[in-house]
Formats: structure tokens, C-alpha cells, sequence
């Protein structure tokens, strides 16, 4: 599947299902960790890493009937989420890379599991609950992970350990 068919596919995905869809040009394109870097200049860079300010990219990977957004280490080679306490790599399998025109994204500061309605959805629980991407500065990083509302919280991971903000910033539309 092409990306402009994934991307419609995505969209209709998400509307099928009752998630809020928003108007800002993202692509999510479906690649292993040894198809990234044709994205390079194309994909949405959340951060980078504490030891080497390595960038991070945004991602999503399908985990135990989730869809749950997630962070890409491209120069280390290894894909994450925040799962269940843990960091589990997903690299291993094929994930979402978030594209997007900088000029067309922005990131916004909230907290306590609220997003702004310009806030761009990227995943779902198995519950049919919406993610949402955030990121948050910790210990020298500035790192991306999941937003789940119900919960009030921005889950991360770091270090091997899922961890929690109540105060993080958005990914959003213009």
C-alpha cells in the first residue's frame, strides 16, 4: 500500500471508529527500522536523547490490540513505547513514522490528560479510547510518548521503565 492510500486508509480508519480527526497534513508511514531514512526531512522530530541529543521521532506501533504513539532513537537504530510499566522496543516489527510539514504542526503546553482541539490523534486503545502524541523534558531529554486522557496523564518511556507527567506539551494541527 502506497502512502497516499495509507494515509486515506488511516483517515478512514479513524472515522469509522468514532476518533476525532483533525485537518493537518500527517502521514503515518508504515516502515521497519531499515526502511527510516528515505523520512528523514519528513518526519516529526519530538525531541532528542539525554546522552547524546540524538533526535527522537515520533511513532506508533500496534502492542497487545493498541495502537499507542512512541519515539524512534533513528541513530541508535531502535523504536520504544510505554507499555504496562515498561519501555518495550518495538523495532523489531514494523511501525508508524508521524510525517508532517513543520509549518503545519505546532506543540502545545497542557496537563492533567487534557489536549487542545487542535490536538492530533494518533492511536487507541483496545478500549477504543483516543492517544494523543506528547512530549516532556526529563533528566536532560526531551522525549515523546502517549497521552490517554481518561487517565489525566503523558505516559514515557526512559530507561527501560514506562513513566508519567501530568505536565507535557501536544502535538497538535496549526
Amino acid at each position: 500500500m502506497d502512502v497516499k492510500m495509507f494515509k486515506l486508509f488511516a483517515i478512514a480508519s479513524f472515522t469509522l471508529l468514532g476518533f476525532q480527526t483533525v485537518s493537518a497534513d500527517v502521514e503515518w508511514v508504515s516502515v521497519n527500522i531499515n526502511e527510516t531514512c528515505p523520512l528523514i526531512g519528513r518526519a516529526v522530530v519530538a525531541g532528542y536523547e539525554a546522552h547524546d541529543s540524538s533526535p527522537l521521532w515520533v511513532i506508533r506501533a500496534n502492542y497487545k490490540n493498541d495502537l499507542v504513539p512512541g519515539k524512534l532513537a533513528l541513530i541508535h537504530r531502535v523504536a520504544y513505547i510505554a507499555y504496562g510499566g515498561g519501555e518495550c522496543a518495538v523495532s523489531n516489527d514494523t511501525f508508524e513514522v508521524c510525517c508532517a510539514d513543520p509549518e503545519e504542526i505546532e506543540w502545545i503546553q497542557s496537563h492533567d490528560g487534557y489536549v487542545p482541539r487542535k490536538a492530533i490523534a494518533a492511536g487507541f486503545t483496545s478500549k477504543n479510547e483516543t492517544l494523543y502524541v506528547g512530549r516532556v523534558k526529563y533528566r536532560g531529554a526531551l522525549t515523546p510518548g502517549k497521552i490517554q486522557p481518561s487517565h489525566q496523564l503523558m505516559y514515557f518511556s526512559f530507561r527501560g521503565k514506562e513513566l508519567t507527567t501530568q505536565v507535557y506539551e501536544v502535538l497538535c494541527s496549526v
